[in-house]
């Protein structure tokens, strides 16, 4: 039986359509369920095993697969946040909910490392060549956390075959790789390239763009050259990064300022970690959420420092880590747990309601 056979239908015009079709009202609302929903005579608990879709809880529970859509109607959290996944999809969506990485730190970070800036770090190179630099997309005083998102550019274009017959300097178009805004330019000498600059490494990209040198304008041999992207993935523990804001001015990935200006902040971090798998929140022996203490002053004597987020502080106030996986995984586990009408009501109800429907 399908459950929209008895909706009542209205005209509806679809896209540009001149004439309209008749097409079932799918606005249509009942409230025969939720005047029951509270009478724990017409139900019972139950539990959705993984990789059970509605279909199938419906002839597990009724021998039947018509009775799918009660569980919706029956439960708001449901209709809300849609059917659990499998504990594979878990994994999967907590990586995609959460695809940026979380740098860690004991110090204070207010009224610096703004959202929307650029973090670097330096390391054995400078800042025109950093170890490692990601755009900051948010930042938990309390936690200690700058959540950033690793910068994926073009960091040098390399010159295969430098070609022929070049009196001007031909256009170079980067395209390709899931990325854009790169930008490069050609150097010539005795009608060959002899380099090639990066003028705007671009961001967001996932693979190798492709190089394309325009044809010489002489008789000759056109250049090719392959570029290389960044793999500013991880970052050193006990890294100094570096972030530079000037008012509401938020630096490109092409202009940077020396280290020593003094619109640049620096900061140690201690850690980093897949966001995913970064702390989403602490909880105490009753599961409540727990708000870590400000210490004053802090283990190194910094009276205004943020919290320190490590094992012994934790064990010290008898509190867990609970990863933003493990939320979804916890939160995911509560869908799993619903109500469902017994046999005898679902045939009862299911009756009722394409009753009125045909009313």
């Amino acid at each position: 039986m399908s459950f929209f056979r008895n909706f009542p239908t209205v005209n509806y015009f679809f896209g540009n359509e001149i004439s309209p079709a008749v097409f079932q009202n799918l606005t249509t609302y009942i409230d025969l369920i939720d005047q029951v929903s509270d009478q724990s005579s017409f139900y019972e608990e139950y539990y959705i095993p993984d990789g059970y879709r509605p279909d199938v809880v419906s002839y597990d529970l009724y021998g039947t697969t018509d009775f799918y859509w009660t569980f919706a109607l029956l439960n708001s959290k449901l209709r809300l946040q849609g059917w659990p996944l499998d504990e594979v999809e878990v994994y999967e969506a907590a990586k995609k909910y959460y695809p940026n990485l979380v740098l860690f730190t004991r110090f204070k970070m207010w009224n610096e490392f703004f959202i929307d800036d650029i973090l670097i770090a330096v390391g054995s190179g400078n800042k025109n060549e950093p170890d490692f630099k990601a755009r900051i997309l948010e930042k938990d005083h309390n936690l200690g956390q700058l959540i950033v998102k690793p910068i994926r550019e073009v960091i040098n274009v390399t010159v295969n075959n430098a070609g022929s017959g070049y009196t001007t300097i031909p256009t170079v178009t980067i395209s390709g790789g899931g990325g854009t805004g790169a930008k490069a330019a050609a150097n010539i000498s005795g009608g060959s390239i002899t380099s090639i600059e990066i003028t705007n490494p671009g961001d967001n990209f996932t693979s190798v763009p492709t190089v394309t040198i325009g044809t010489p304008n002489q008789p000759g041999v056109q250049a090719t050259a392959t570029a290389t992207i960044s793999s500013y993935q991880t970052i050193a523990n006990n890294s100094e990064v570096y972030s530079y804001h000037d008012g509401d001015n938020h630096p490109d990935n092409t202009t940077w300022p020396a280290l020593a200006s003094g619109n640049v902040s620096a900061l140690t971090i201690w850690g980093s970690a897949k966001q995913h798998l970064a702390p989403h929140h602490f909880e105490d022996a009753n599961k409540d959420h727990w708000d870590p203490p400000i210490l004053d002053p802090d283990v190194d004597g910094d009276p205004i420092e943020t919290n320190i987020i490590n094992n012994q502080f934790l064990n010290a106030f008898n509190v867990t880590e609970i990863t933003n996986q493990e939320r979804l995984i916890a939160e995911n586990e509560e869908l799993r747990k619903i109500k469902v009408f017994t046999p005898q009501a679902a045939i009862q109800i299911n009756t009722e309601y394409q009753r009125l429907l045909r009313s």
